[in-house]
This record gives structure tokens, sequence and C-alpha cells, in this order.
């Protein structure tokens, strides 16, 4: 497996629109927020010059593997979905890494019941700091890693 991580820009995320929509409803097992994708779905291409905003995809080879994608560092909108055939092999890590990386910090909620993704969200050093309701109205953690800071949040 040779996997590179591409950020998804401006003129990427027009051709890419509707693949990168296909997957996350392919993969994401039903655990993506309506909120999240509807943000994927409309949110213009000139929004990803904006600090804090970045869409990033997996690829081995030509195949979409994973994807992660963060509005205003996670605290507006944040995804990650990583194909079934490629979970456990650090995909979902390499891009949080990287997306830290280039951010500087990262936020997302994730449901207390979805623990998969708490699961893959240690491993991957966030912290949990705060809880509230969801969107669907589940107990939901806020998590932040990098140099995140709760009062960006709470």
């Amino acid at each position: 497996m040779s996997v590179k991580i591409r950020e998804i820009d401006t003129n990427l995320l027009q051709r890419s629109r509707r693949t990168l929509l296909q997957f996350i409803r392919r993969c994401g097992e039903r655990r993506i927020t309506a909120s999240a994708i509807h943000w994927l779905k409309t949110v213009p291409g000139t929004e990803l010059t904006k600090d804090g905003t970045l869409i990033l995809a997996a690829v081995d080879g030509r195949r979409l593997i994973g994807l992660v994608a963060v509005a205003d560092y996670g605290r507006k909108e944040s995804l990650i979905v990583v194909h079934p055939q490629y979970r456990r092999q650090g995909v979902a890590l390499a891009l949080v890494d990287e997306i830290v990386r280039r951010l500087d910090r990262v936020y997302g909620r994730v449901a207390i019941d979805n623990i998969p993704s708490l699961s893959m969200c240690l491993q991957a050093g966030f912290v949990a700091f705060a809880m509230d309701k969801g969107p669907t109205g589940k107990p939901t953690l806020w998590i932040g890693k990098g140099n995140w800071r709760k009062d960006e949040v709470i």
C-alpha cells in the first residue's frame, strides 16, 4: 500500500465533490452528520482558502481510501471517513496528523456511542474536554488535538 495524502483545493473540489460525497455515503456507516454532509455538498471552493478550513484525501494509487475535512478548525464542521478495507492500517492517524500539522490544531465532536470513532480519536491523541448534546440529541464529546484551547469552543 502506497498511501499519499492530497489537499483538496478549490479547483479539485469542483471536480471531485460528487466522488467525495459518494465516498462518505458508501463508507461513513451513517455516522457522518447531515450537517457535515450538507457543508461538503455546498461549501464554495473559496472557503478552502480561509484559515482553519481544509480537506485532505488519502489515496492509494488512484483510489480514494480516506477523507478528513474541517471548517473553522473543526468548530463549524469536521469529519473523517476511511474505507473499510483500509481501517486499522494507520490511514486515519496519518490524515489526523497531517491536518494538525497544517492547521496547528483541530476540534471535533464524537457521539459517545460511536466507539470506533472514539477509539481512533484516543489513539490519535485527541483530548476530550467537554460534553454536550449532539445534532441527533445524543451525548457528544468535544475533542481537540494540537494547540487546542477549551476557550476557543466553550
